[in-house]
C-alpha cells in the first residue's frame, strides 16, 4: 500500500506539472525575438483548410511551439551548463572556446574553390566595365577573427580562412585593386581591443590600422585624398556596457571567459560637423547609443556601429574639398570602419547588397559621379552569401 501511495503521488505530480506547464505556455504572451538568438521566433500559424490537410500546419505549429516555449532561454543555458561543466565540451555549435578566452568559428565553406571562382569572375566583370567608365575598383579583404587566429584552432577543426583568403586575392584581375590587411592586423594582434572575444567581428582598432593601409593604396591612384589620419587624432573610450556577441550567443554566456565592451571612436580636433544619413534622415551618427543602452543582456550591441546594417548612407564631409567620392559595397565588417573612410572623402556611399532587389550598381555608381568604388568584405561573407554579388 505505502509503494502504491508513493507512485500515485508521483504520477499526480507529473500530471499536474505537465498541466500547468501546457496552461503557461497557451496563456503567456508570444516573443518576436530571440536576443540570445539573434532572430525572430516563428508566429502561431494562421489554421488554413489545405495546410491543414496536407499536415504543413501541424509542422508550423510544432516549429511554433518550440520557438515559444516557456523559459525557452533558459533551457538553452541549462544546455550549455552540462556541455560545459559535465561533459566538457570545448567545441559547441562550430564554435572553438579558446583558453585565451576567444570564442572562434572556423571558416570551411562548402565547395570552396567554386566559390572563390564565382566570386573573382563577377567583380572582375564589374571590375572591367566600370573602368570603361572612367572609375576605379577596389576590393579590401578584411580578416575576420577567424582568419587571424586560425592557428588557435586545434588539429581536429578544420578551417580554411588563409587559403581562401589567398585564392580570393590572387584571382583578381588588373582592373581590381585588391588589398590584403593580415600583415597590417598581424603587427598589432597583440595589443587589446583589437577583436571581440565573444563577437566575430573586428573592433575600430583594427579597422583602423587598415584604414591607414587603404589610404595610402588609394592615395597612389589619387593624391588628392590625402594622407591617413593619426590614431592620436581620435580618442577611444570603450563603454562599460557588457557585450555577448554572436559566438557568446550560440554558445551562451556559460562558456563565456571575457565579456566584451564596444569601443567608441570620437575625433578631438575641431571640425565641422560630418552629415550622415540613413534610414529617411540626416541627423544620423556613426554611433547609435541606444544599443549601448539596452538592458538586453544579449543585445547585439555591434549595431552602434551605423545602426547595423542599413541598406544605404550617405556621409558628406565639409572639411575635404577634394570632389573625390567613393561608394563602398560592404558587409558588417564595414560599420566599424566608415568611420574612418569617410574623413578622406567629400562624400562617402555605401550600400548593403543584402537589402536590394535589382539593385543596378554600375547605374548607382554613374548616377552619383562616384569615383572609386571599394569592396569591403570578410572572407567568409563574400564566398556564402550570392546577394553581394547580385551587382
Amino acid at each position: 500500500m505505502r509503494y502504491k501511495i508513493r507512485d500515485l503521488f508521483i504520477t499526480g505530480f507529473f500530471l499536474v506539472f505537465i498541466f500547468l506547464f501546457g496552461a503557461w505556455a497557451w496563456l503567456k504572451d508570444d516573443q518576436a525575438m530571440s536576443e540570445l538568438e539573434g532572430r525572430a521566433l516563428a508566429a502561431e500559424p494562421v489554421k488554413d483548410p489545405d495546410e491543414i490537410a496536407s499536415g504543413e500546419y501541424f509542422k508550423k505549429y510544432d516549429d511554433y511551439y518550440s520557438d515559444q516555449f516557456p523559459v525557452r532561454d533558459k533551457w538553452i543555458e541549462g544546455s550549455a551548463i552540462i556541455d560545459k561543466y559535465i561533459l566538457q565540451k570545448e567545441y559547441i555549435k562550430d564554435v572553438y572556446v579558446n583558453d585565451n578566452g576567444y570564442l572562434i568559428s572556423p571558416v570551411n565553406p562548402p565547395e570552396k574553390s567554386v566559390a572563390v571562382d564565382n566570386v573573382n569572375s563577377k567583380i572582375n566583370d564589374f571590375a572591367k566595365n566600370l573602368h570603361n567608365e572612367g572609375v576605379s575598383t577596389y576590393f579590401a579583404l578584411v580578416p575576420n577573427k577567424s582568419t587571424m587566429m586560425e592557428n588557435k584552432l586545434p588539429y581536429y577543426i578544420e578551417s580554411y580562412a588563409n587559403d581562401l583568403s589567398d585564392n580570393l586575392l590572387g584571382g583578381f584581375s588588373n582592373d581590381v585593386k585588391a588589398l590584403d590587411f593580415r600583415e597590417e592586423i598581424n603587427a598589432h594582434l597583440n595589443e587589446k581591443n583589437m577583436y571581440f572575444y565573444t563577437d566575430h567581428h573586428w573592433k575600430p582598432k583594427a579597422a583602423f590600422y587598415a584604414y591607414e593601409k587603404l589610404i595610402q593604396t588609394i592615395g597612389e591612384e589619387y593624391p588628392a585624398v590625402g594622407g591617413s589620419l593619426k590614431k592620436s587624432d581620435f580618442k577611444w573610450e570603450e563603454h562599460p556596457t557588457p557585450f555577448y556577441g554572436s559566438e557568446a550567443r550560440k554558445t551562451t554566456a556559460v562558456h563565456v571567459k571575457k565579456p566584451d565592451t564596444v569601443t567608441v571612436v570620437k575625433p578631438i580636433k575641431n571640425q565641422k560637423p560630418l552629415t550622415v544619413c540613413y534610414s529617411g534622415s540626416c541627423d544620423k551618427s556613426f554611433y547609435n547609443m541606444n544599443s549601448l543602452n539596452s538592458t538586453d543582456f544579449y543585445m547585439n550591441r555591434y549595431t552602434t556601429y551605423l545602426s547595423g546594417d542599413v541598406p544605404e548612407g550617405i556621409v558628406k564631409n565639409p572639411n575635404v574639398d577634394n570632389e573625390l567620392k567613393v561608394l563602398i559595397l560592404k558587409d558588417s565588417y564595414a560599420n566599424a570602419m566608415i568611420q574612418f573612410i569617410a574623413q578622406n572623402f567629400e562624400e562617402t556611399r555605401f550600400l548593403d547588397l543584402r537589402k536590394h532587389e535589382n539593385m543596378d550598381v554600375k547605374e548607382y555608381a554613374n548616377a552619383h559621379d562616384i569615383d572609386i568604388v571599394l569592396f569591403v568584405h570578410n572572407i567568409n561573407s563574400i564566398v556564402t552569401t550570392p546577394k553581394f554579388l547580385n551587382l
